[in-house]
This record gives structure tokens, C-alpha cells and sequence, in this order.
């Protein structure tokens, strides 16, 4: 499998679904609740209702699952090493086991299995976000989010570019990456042989080519923007006009109750 098939944040698939008809103002509303939500959770029957609604909400996507859990895998040390540390390092009342200087208490666990949730779940809704809106309408939607505090100097029109190249970038370099490391192989480079030192070592050649060309991306962004006369602080019209429907109050207004009874439940 590359590189670029199993990290999906910043792709986009096209589906006919309800939540690909959502306005991208109202996921994003949707999102940033949902993750509010998450990290209050604190009882297992409120973890096990946010891995329902995100399952649910996955299905009715029609994203495929097993794409989504693909997409996951670069995330899986993360994950690992996240717990690892609560397992190791969260003192408690109920010792589980103890060998030398190393102890594991109940706390630590319980803990760690609730960290590694949060992050999946999070993950999983990241990606969902981007995989079913385009580009150009999160840029506009993060836009027009950010308009009320415009009036106190914040440059709304930047901010939400940068988050649109940020995010824009991340395929791209996940793309180049994968054609380095492929003619890395063909060059006789193995980067699974060896200790933990000896695959961080070859991971060395393929550091200075992609930060290189991170920088001729940018300045080519940079160069394209100028030339189509972009200048911060102007006023911008937009090919779309965005305008929240029926359909996109009435999944906000259930997402608000699930929400609620996340909060109920988080105990």
C-alpha cells in the first residue's frame, strides 16, 4: 500500500449523501460540538454512544469504513505511544502489576483505553469533514464563521486561507513523499530493515527533498495568488453563495440533543 493511500485527511470523495449536502458551515458547527463532546466524556456508555453516532454517521456518508480505518493507520503509533505513557506513568489505588520499577495500575489503564478512544474518534470525524466537503467551500465557510470578529481587527480572509493550504498541502506531500521513498527503494534504500536508529537514519535522505519542495510549493501558491490579484483585506464575492436549508437545521438541531445526552451521560 503507498504512502498516499492510507492517509486521507485533505482528500475529498464525492458521494450523493445527506451529509455531503450539508452546508460546510453547519458540519463545521457539527465538528467542533462533536469534539467538545468527546473530550468530556468520561463513562463508558457515553464513549460507547459517540462510537454509535460516529459509526452512524460514517454509514449515512457512504464513505466506505474500511477506507476510513485505512486511512487511520498513520495514526495507530500515535495511538500506542499515547497509551503507553498513561499505562506507565498514571499512579492509582488498584496496582494490576509490578516488576522492579515498573508498575501498571488500573487507573492507568482505564485511562489509556479512554485517551486512545478520544483520539480515534476525533480522527475519524477529522477525516470524515474532509473527505465529504470540497476545499473551496470549507475555505468559505471557515470564512464566514470567523466574520464576527472581523470587527476587532482579526484577518478572517488569511486565517481561513491558511487553514485551506494547510490543508490542501497535506495530499500533495504525502504524494511527493511516496515518490521519494519509492525512488529511495529503487536506489537500494530499505526503510523496515534495521533497529529503531537504523530506519530513523534512512528516513534522512528523504528529510531535505521534501522540505525543499514544500518551499517551491509554497512559492509557487504565493506567485499564482499575486498574479490573480489577491490582496489581503479587499472584499472578495464568491461563486456560491452559502445559505443553511431545512435539512441542515434539522441535523444540527439532533446533533444538539445527541450532544446533550453525551453531556448527561458523560458520568
Amino acid at each position: 500500500m503507498s504512502l498516499s493511500q492510507s492517509f486521507i485527511i485533505g482528500q475529498y470523495i464525492h458521494r450523493d449523501s445527506i451529509i455531503h449536502r450539508l452546508d460546510p458551515r453547519a458540519k463545521l458547527t457539527i465538528v467542533f460540538l462533536f469534539m467538545l463532546s468527546v473530550m468530556l466524556l468520561k463513562s463508558w456508555i457515553s464513549y460507547a454512544l459517540s462510537a454509535a453516532l460516529v459509526v452512524g454517521v460514517v454509514t449515512v456518508s457512504q464513505i466506505p469504513a474500511s477506507y476510513i480505518i485505512r486511512g487511520l493507520k498513520p495514526a495507530w503509533l500515535i495511538v500506542l505511544v499515547t497509551s503507553l505513557f498513561h499505562i506507565f506513568l498514571t499512579q492509582g489505588d488498584r496496582l494490576l502489576f509490578e516488576a522492579g520499577a515498573i508498575t501498571i495500575y488500573e487507573e492507568g489503564v482505564v485511562k489509556a483505553g479512554s485517551i486512545a478512544i478520544r483520539i480515534i474518534l476525533l480522527l475519524v470525524i477529522a477525516s470524515l469533514l474532509t473527505l465529504t466537503t470540497k476545499l473551496s467551500d470549507l475555505t468559505q465557510a471557515i470564512e464566514e464563521l470567523l466574520n464576527p470578529v472581523k470587527r476587532f481587527g482579526v484577518p478572517t480572509q488569511e486565517i481561513a486561507m491558511m487553514i485551506s493550504w494547510t490543508i490542501r498541502f497535506i495530499p500533495i506531500l504525502i504524494n511527493e513523499t511516496d515518490t521519494i521513498m519509492k525512488a529511495q527503494r529503487a536506489r537500494g534504500v530499505s526503510f523496515n530493515s534495521g533497529n529503531i536508529v537504523r530506519r530513523l537514519q534512512s528516513f534522512i535522505p528523504i528529510v531535505v527533498p521534501i522540505l525543499l519542495l514544500s518551499f517551491q510549493k509554497a512559492e509557487s501558491a504565493s506567485l499564482a495568488v499575486e498574479a490573480r490579484g489577491y490582496s489581503p483585506g479587499m472584499n472578495r464575492t464568491q461563486l456560491r453563495t452559502l445559505s443553511l436549508k431545512k435539512l441542515d437545521y434539522k441535523v444540527i438541531a439532533v446533533s444538539i440533543l445527541c450532544f446533550a445526552l453525551l453531556f448527561v451521560l458523560r458520568r
